[in-house]
């Protein structure tokens, strides 16, 4: 493959690879080159938590370089950017959950609450933070795959959806 034409190829490998494992999560994997860079764009909305489809997506860049492009790998580490959103139906289950591990019904967005134990880090020492930071965290550690009976959360349980490979 010559400069710049991997793009295309991979950006198909991967949304094979992540459709494949995170059945019913809808990827939007898209090759992206100008002039002489190129590289690949993945999105997804809920679904599997970002540590999750970074593993895919490491194992998939690897098995590419080795297979077609020879030898010599020529994948530049920042060439494949991931972005993960929220919409507003997890929000709003994130939320709830959220205001029953701080006993509040209404939201103070700037307000500094302690750490939940839902977040609490196991062993660690308890700190503070507001309801967004809270969110971010919490979202980072949750699951929403559209075949899940309900998002597993905390990151100790793995997401049915997601399927193990040798």
């Amino acid at each position: 493959m010559t400069d710049g034409s991997w793009a295309p190829a991979l950006a198909a490998l991967l949304d094979n690879e992540l459709t494949g494992t995170f059945g019913g999560v809808l990827f939007q994997v898209t090759a992206l080159t100008s002039f002489d860079a190129s590289s690949v764009e993945v999105v997804w909305t809920d679904g599997p938590p970002m540590y999750a489809v970074d593993v895919i997506i490491r194992r998939s860049a690897a098995y590419f370089e080795v297979s077609f492009l020879g030898p010599r790998p020529r994948l530049a580490r920042g060439c494949i950017s991931k972005r993960r959103t929220m919409s507003p139906e997890a929000e709003e289950q994130l939320l709830s959950l959220l205001g029953s591990a701080l006993g509040i019904e209404e939201f103070d967005l700037e307000h500094v609450h302690p750490t939940p134990p839902l977040l609490a880090a196991p062993g660690g020492r308890t700190t503070a933070g507001t309801v967004p930071e809270f969110l971010d965290v919490l979202f980072e550690r949750t699951s929403f795959c559209t075949q899940c009976p309900a998002p597993s959360s905390g990151g100790s349980v793995a997401c049915p959806c997601i399927i193990p490979r040798d």
